[in-house]
């Protein structure tokens, strides 16, 4: 196994990033119900309540079209059901059927056991600063997609985490 304690730090969150992000779409891709990350969070999102194509794309900084096209592959699937708004007709209303239910709580228990795998090696003392640094992160991430410029926020939100 490679040692990557002394690399940059930056280089590492990048690397560990596209690695999990691999290994999640493995996890998820070996199901009764196959799922790539992608239509496994959608299928959380829209069980949470987020059941508008606006509100998908804007809590995964996408773009509509793009959160459509995985919508439909879902809904061909039969793990998302859609039907007009009644009180919008213009807009359409997004449920989990009880396929896409099954599928999404086979998801969430394969992630946690491949969670609860990787966590083995962090000791439970580092474990609240991990999750800390990685909630600040994903803020500091999800702000720079809010800004036009994605560059300067990204240098204040790393300036801000290593102040704290």
């Amino acid at each position: 196994m490679d040692d990557r304690r002394g690399e940059d730090l930056g280089v590492l969150l990048v690397s560990a990033s596209a690695r999990l992000s691999r290994l999640y779409g493995r996890v998820l891709g070996q199901l009764d119900t196959s799922l790539t990350y992608r239509q496994h969070r959608l299928l959380r999102r829209v069980s949470e309540g987020h059941t508008s194509m606006a509100a998908l794309a804007a809590l995964g900084n996408l773009t509509v079209p793009t959160v459509s096209e995985s919508v439909e592959g879902l809904v061909r699937r039969g793990l998302l059901d859609r039907q007009v708004n009644p009180q919008n007709r213009r807009q359409m209303v997004l449920s989990v059927t009880a396929v896409g239910r099954e599928a999404k709580e086979a998801g969430d228990a394969a992630l946690q056991a491949a969670n609860d795998r990787l966590l083995r090696v962090v000791p439970d003392g580092h474990r609240q600063v991990l999750q800390e640094s990685l909630a600040s992160l994903y803020d500091a991430a999800t702000e720079a997609f809010r800004q036009p410029d994605a560059t300067a926020p990204a240098a204040a939100g790393a300036a801000r985490l290593t102040e704290t």
